[in-house]
C-alpha cells in the first residue's frame, strides 16, 4: 500500500490527501518523525509529506507528486487541457502553495486559542520520541514555529495587517468564484483547486480564528472544503474552464502583485548571495526574509511554462496578468540558478528543505 508521512495538521499533507481520496489511491498515513531516518534515507530530507510507493519509490513535493500520480490515472486529468488555462492553473496553485504560507502560519502561532490547539496537536502526534513533560515540548514547538515561520518570515506590527488581508483577499476571491460553479474552474476539482487545499483544509478551515473568519466571511468556501475532501471523479461531460472569466481574473491579479513579487525579489536576491531579503508588496514594506532556494526553481518552473505557450497564448494572457508583478514571467531579467533538480526527475529526485537558501559548496 502507498504509505504518506507527514502530520495531520500539515499545510501539504492535506493537499495530498485530498488528492488520493479523490482518485480512490489507497494509503497508510504515518507520523514522519517516527520514520525520520527512512524518510532522510529515501527522499532526501523530512518534510511534510513525502510519499511511498508500493515498490518502494519516493517522491516528494506536492506539485510535482500531484502531476505524477494523475498522469498515471484514467479519466480527466486536474490539469486543463487548454494550454493558456493549464499555465493560469500552475500559477493560481503556486500562488496557494507558496504566498498563503505566511498567512497561514501567523494565524496558526500569532493567536494564543490557535497556537495551543496546534502545539498540543505536534506534541502528541509528532514529539512522541522526545523525552520530557507535554507543556515542555508545547512550549518548544510554540517558540520554534514563531521564530522560524512568523516573526522570522517578515511578520510584524508593521507586516501584520497585510498578511491578515491577503488570507481575507483569498478568502473573497474564492467565495467570488464558487459562487459561479462548484470547483475553481469548472466542474470538477483542478489543480488549483488542490492548491488552495493546501491552505484552506488544515489551516484556515480547523484552526479557531481563521475558521471562524471562514465561516462568518465564506461559508461558500468553507462549504468547497468539504466538498473536495469528499470529491469524487466527475461523471463524463464535467469540464473546466477554456478561458479567464472575471472572477479567476481577480484571482490572478492577486497572484501577480503578491506571489509574482516575492518569487522576483527572493530570485534577486539569491542572485545577489545574499541569505535575507527585504521587498514591497501591495505597499506593505516586509524586511528581513530568508531567501529560498526552492523559490527561485519555482520562478523557474513557472518561466520555463511560459516560455512552452505559443505567441497567441501568451498574448492573451498578458492581458490578464497584470504588470509589473506579471513582467517577470517573461522580461529578460536573468537570475542565478538555483540548481535544484536540473535532471528534471522531480518528484522522484532527491528533496530539498523548502526554506533552505543557498546551495553551499
Amino acid at each position: 500500500m502507498t504509505r504518506v508521512f507527514g502530520s495531520r495538521i500539515s499545510y501539504y499533507a492535506g493537499k495530498l490527501e485530498a488528492y488520493l481520496r479523490y482518485r480512490g489511491i489507497e494509503y497508510e498515513f504515518l507520523p514522519m518523525t517516527d520514520h525520520a531516518r527512512e524518510i532522510r534515507a529515501g527522499a532526501g530530507t523530512v518534510q511534510s509529506p513525502v510519499l511511498q510507493l508500493d515498490d518502494g519509490r519516493w517522491l516528494s513535493d506536492t506539485t510535482p507528486i500531484l502531476a505524477w500520480l494523475d498522469s498515471q490515472q484514467p479519466g480527466p486529468s486536474i490539469h486543463p487541457e487548454d494550454p493558456g488555462m493549464a499555465f493560469v492553473a500552475l500559477l493560481l496553485e503556486d500562488h496557494a502553495d507558496e504566498w498563503l504560507w505566511r498567512p497561514a502560519m501567523h494565524y496558526r502561532w500569532s493567536y494564543r486559542l490557535d497556537r495551543d490547539h496546534a502545539s498540543g496537536f505536534l506534541a502528541d502526534e509528532l514529539a512522541t520520541q522526545v523525552w520530557g513533560p507535554r507543556f515542555a515540548k508545547r512550549r518548544v514547538i510554540i517558540r520554534r514555529q514563531l521564530g522560524g515561520f512568523v516573526t522570522g518570515d517578515g511578520v510584524s506590527a508593521a507586516t501584520r495587517a497585510h498578511v491578515e488581508a491577503s488570507a481575507m483577499a483569498a478568502y473573497d476571491g474564492l467565495e467570488a468564484v464558487l459562487a459561479e460553479r462548484p470547483f475553481l474552474l469548472g466542474d470538477r476539482p483542478s489543480i488549483v483547486d488542490y492548491g488552495f487545499m493546501a491552505p484552506m483544509l488544515r489551516h484556515f478551515s480547523q484552526d479557531p480564528t481563521p475558521a471562524e473568519l471562514m465561516r462568518e466571511r465564506a461559508p461558500g468556501v468553507y462549504a468547497w472544503v468539504a466538498r473536495m475532501w469528499e470529491a469524487r471523479p466527475a461523471p463524463e461531460g464535467a469540464t473546466l474552464l477554456d478561458e479567464v472569466d472575471a472572477p479567476v481574473a481577480a484571482l490572478l491579479r492577486e497572484a501577480c502583485e503578491t506571489h509574482l513579487v516575492q518569487l522576483r525579489e527572493n530570485a534577486r536576491a539569491y542572485t545577489r548571495g545574499a541569505s535575507r531579503f527585504a521587498q514591497e508588496v501591495q505597499g506593505c514594506r516586509y524586511q528581513d526574509l530568508p531567501v529560498s532556494r526552492y523559490r527561485v526553481w519555482c520562478l523557474e518552473e513557472l518561466r520555463r511554462h511560459w516560455q512552452g505557450l505559443g505567441t497567441a497564448t501568451q498574448e492573451t494572457l498578458r492581458g490578464v496578468l497584470p504588470e509589473p508583478g506579471a513582467a517577470v514571467l517573461w522580461d529578460a531579467e536573468a537570475f542565478e540558478a538555483s540548481g535544484y533538480d536540473p535532471e528534471r526527475r522531480a518528484p522522484f529526485n532527491r528533496a530539498i528543505n523548502v526554506f533552505e537558501g543557498r546551495k553551499l559548496g
